[in-house]
């Protein structure tokens, strides 16, 4: 299974982002940064593959919410 990592700045703009996606319904979970992507942020937000990016991405750079998108691929 394919997840989506969206990686931000400082954990503000975690939690920030957090709001954002609760206000508009979209299922997430708030999880510990993979090493592997970086080490600035302790925590990230992961989603679904199946969710619709780009209406997140709308909604976070509407908010001036930049972040880094990976994918990783889960056993």
């Amino acid at each position: 299974m394919t997840q989506l990592i969206l990686i931000f700045e400082s954990i503000h703009k975690v939690l920030k982002a957090e709001q954002i996606l609760v206000n508009n319904k979209i299922k997430f979970d708030i999880i510990p940064t993979p090493k592997e992507f970086s080490s600035d942020c302790g925590m990230s937000v992961r989603v679904d593959f199946s969710t619709d990016i780009e209406i997140i991405k709308s909604l976070l750079l509407k908010n001036n919410l930049n972040f880094q998108l990976y994918e990783k691929e889960i056993k």
